[in-house]
């Protein structure tokens, strides 16, 4: 089964819309040794359900090639394997990148 087959978000001709949203390595204190946790930058208010979600972005990219079941995408200089099941976490924003208005921010975190 291909990962496209799990993906709720767009496809067009123009590619796939990969949704991302920006984070920050932090570090974890108290474990004894050297140990790095995601942290999200940008976080907004939801319409939807009043809580705060991470600022999603769409970056359009077409598939390079598979990985086993899974399909391989290039951004950031390398080719990546995400899980498109959920927005992808990235430290930088790829080329290209749109920002997603509050209400399409809600949608997405709110897909069933």
């Amino acid at each position: 089964m291909s990962s496209l087959l799990q993906f709720n978000g767009q496809v067009q001709r123009k590619g796939v819309g990969l949704e991302m949203y920006l984070t920050r390595k932090v570090p974890v204190l108290g474990l004894g040794f050297e140990h790095f946790q995601d942290e999200s930058v940008e976080r907004i208010d939801c319409p939807q359900c009043g809580g705060k979600h991470e600022q999603l972005y769409r970056v359009w990219r077409k598939p390079v090639g598979m990985f086993g079941c899974w399909v391989v995408f290039r951004y950031n200089g390398k080719e990546n394997v995400p899980d498109l099941s959920c927005p992808i976490n990235v430290e930088k924003l790829p080329r290209g990148a749109e920002k997603l208005s509050a209400e399409d921010n809600a949608k997405a975190w709110h897909r069933s």
